[in-house]
């Protein structure tokens, strides 16, 4: 008993050490935001892919010039589009509990490509809900979610990074669709988060070197032009905050020996642990990426 009582100690102190932007929110806090350009029938639509009945969660809407806002420069006008129909319905999560991203009628932006950009605007625990009456890329979602979490809140992200956010996620769509693989994309653009405090004392060469080898571990060939995409992104994140993050994620690692130690020892409960946890390695950002999941 004294065992099992470790284990869901040291499980709760990984969730705990988790920064969280939404630390000071309420936890269970709700907001639709639905394209200005839906029709009636598409509207309703929208909250029955929520799951919701007309009135019962406040509702925003965002126009296609909030989306231009914050797209353009960054994503080509003709994935922008000309109207504003995709949709997000928001929970906000206890902090720790990490990203749960579901998307419908989304043909270029993955779940995974999504939490990354979150997590690097400063939103790492809500259960979101994308969807469109027809299928789209999915880019403007990132603006209706902004303007949710702002007004749940009631203090605005960073425009910094919500603009690198949103960089970041054209920059992993397009790769994930060149190379049709957004899993081991997404990995390495988290594993290079997880080192910017060593980035930003390399030279450009040396940042280009760490990313050809990480493409390697991860069985990517990326095109020199493609290096160049991910160290500009990388000089970016920089200028975030980027202790908090690696702070967290260096405190989860430390004590994976140790749970892993102990849970071996209590027959089948808690086995899942170790799956959870078993081919690590140095591929930390698999790990971060599911612990977000």
């Amino acid at each position: 008993m004294r065992r099992l009582f470790c284990i869901l100690l040291a499980l709760l102190m990984i969730v705990g050490l988790t920064t969280s932007a939404l630390a000071n929110v309420a936890v269970g806090e709700q907001r639709v935001v639905l394209g200005a350009d839906l029709n009636a029938e598409q509207r309703e639509q929208m909250l029955r892919d929520f799951g919701l009945l007309p009135g019962v969660v406040p509702e925003l809407t965002v126009t296609i010039q909030e989306e231009r806002a914050h797209l353009q420069g960054v994503v080509p006008d003709s994935v922008i589009g000309s109207r504003s129909i995709s949709s997000i319905y928001i929970i906000t999560a206890p902090a720790g509990t990490g990203l749960d991203i579901t998307i419908n009628n989304i043909n270029w932006l993955t779940e995974a490509i999504y939490r990354n950009a979150l997590i690097t605007a400063g939103i790492t625990d809500a259960r979101v809900i994308i969807s469109a009456p027809v299928p789209v890329s999915g880019t403007a979602a990132l603006t209706g979610i902004y303007k949710a979490f702002e007004d749940i809140t009631g203090e605005e992200l960073s425009e910094e990074a919500k603009r690198i956010s949103i960089e970041e996620a054209v920059l992993t769509g397009n790769l994930a669709e060149a190379l049709g693989d957004d899993e081991n994309i997404t990995a390495l653009i988290n594993e290079l988060k997880l080192i910017l405090d060593e980035t930003q004392h390399m030279t450009d060469d040396q940042v280009r070197t760490e990313i050809r080898n990480l493409a390697v571990e991860h069985n990517i060939s990326l095109t020199d032009t493609q290096v160049e995409q991910i160290l500009r992104l990388v000089r970016s994140l920089e200028g975030l905050d980027i202790g908090a993050l690696r702070g967290a994620v260096e405190a989860v690692i430390g004590n994976l020996d140790r749970i892993m130690e102990i849970s071996q020892g209590v027959g089948g409960f808690f086995s899942s642990v170790g799956d959870f946890f078993a081919g690590i390695g140095r591929s930390i950002s698999n790990f971060f990426s599911n612990l977000f999941g």
